[in-house]
């Protein structure tokens, strides 16, 4: 083999042994059919619901299957469409969401949790948001089983798996797999320290340590409501845990359009960023690099002759399949789109490159129709 020819397989080999170890430790919920439901068994779901008429359906349906009771809040967060109605039709709670008089700089989601819990009944909380769908009527048992791992304390948090119905959808498969992968705990060579990081999507708790860490209140001048929670957490010695949802838990993110796809990737992508392990962050970079690599050695195998474009097309087979079965775990991604993965690469980089400028610099995002101030 020629020098080029080396280097080429040296790399790709590099970035398939970092994909493997960003990403060779999974955290799913735990479920065990046999244990008998305790019948009494109720909690409180708190949905924040700003404009969600459309989405709101499938998730309260899937809730209402659910083989344990659960006492259903909707706070609308002032929808101009008819999500009051669509939740009323269904039989939930509904509560709007007023102007806080105290703070006028805190609103939005982490707003309307804090004040749903004041309607919440149940010992045990559950916020979602109104794009999940719980895939089979065992969920809350699973995530109930899965609590008690921790005697029903602290924080326990799900980042749904991906469902994808549109091509424009394919363009959140890497976001996907990197919110997954930049919370530390899924590879093996991550520093054992307290988990203080949480996902937003599904977040659970108890009433008495939402009182104690005040909850959302101290996510109210935080872009991403899951890493303030867990620190809150973290910081009264609670437990904070974070599974992933493939199974049991769904969603479909931004089906308005790519403008919608575009705006929420950049509200969190870089702060979520900076919360990702140094370590654990070059393995991320260099496996991304990678999907460059791997096709420009496909690429130079075809037009220069020195090179072997039997061996090269192995590296390539190789990285590829991995690239395909990471992105497997957390969304249901085309193959077609996955093998063109150096278009999602160059998407990634732009979204993420747009999330630096306004966090770091012009300090705002949009959202929905808002512009969010961020102050960390």
């Amino acid at each position: 083999m020629k020098g080029l020819e080396i280097l080429l397989h040296s790399f790709i080999g590099i970035s398939s042994l970092c994909g493997h170890f960003m990403y060779n430790k999974r955290h799913l919920l735990h479920f065990q059919k046999s244990k008998v439901v305790d019948k009494d068994l109720t909690v409180s779901i708190i949905i924040p619901a700003r404009d969600e008429a459309k989405r709101l359906p499938k998730l309260l349906k899937s809730i209402a299957q659910q083989s344990i009771k659960a006492e259903v809040i909707v706070m609308d967060d002032g929808s101009k469409d008819n999500t009051v109605e669509v939740a009323n039709e269904f039989g939930a709670c509904v509560y709007r969401v007023g102007e806080n008089t105290d703070n006028k700089r805190w609103y939005g989601k982490s707003y309307a949790c804090y004040e749903g819990v004041k309607h919440a009944t149940s010992k045990t909380i559950i916020f979602i948001d109104a794009d999940v769908v719980l895939m089979n009527e065992h969920v809350l048992e699973a995530i109930m089983q899965t609590y008690a791992q921790q005697s029903y304390r602290g924080l326990l948090s799900v980042q749904p798996y991906h469902i994808v119905q549109r091509p424009y959808e394919q363009a959140s498969a890497l976001f996907n797999l990197m919110t997954v992968v930049g919370m530390n705990q899924s590879s093996t060579l991550a520093n054992s320290q307290t988990q203080s990081l949480a996902f937003g999507p599904v977040t659970v708790m108890n009433q008495t340590d939402y009182a104690l860490t005040e909850g959302h209140k101290s996510a109210q001048t935080h872009i991403i409501e899951g890493f303030a929670l867990g620190q809150a957490f973290q910081q009264h010695h609670l437990p904070v845990t974070a599974y992933e949802g493939q199974r049991h838990i769904g969603f479909r993110m931004y089906e308005e359009g790519p403008k919608s796809l575009v705006e929420g990737w950049t509200k969190h992508l870089a702060v979520g960023a900076s919360a990702t392990q140094g370590h654990i962050m070059a393995m991320i970079i260099i496996w991304m690099i990678g999907t460059m690599t791997s096709n420009l050695a496909l690429i130079l195998g075809l037009v220069v002759k020195s090179l072997s474009f039997k061996r090269i097309c192995v590296s390539y087979g190789i990285y590829t399949i991995q690239f395909v079965k990471l992105h497997k775990r957390v969304g249901s991604f085309s193959l077609l789109f996955l093998i063109l993965n150096p278009l999602l690469f160059w998407i990634f980089i732009l979204i993420f490159m747009n999330s630096y400028r306004h966090i770091y610099f012009t300090k705002t995002v949009k959202w929905k129709g808002r512009t969010f101030n961020i102050n960390d």
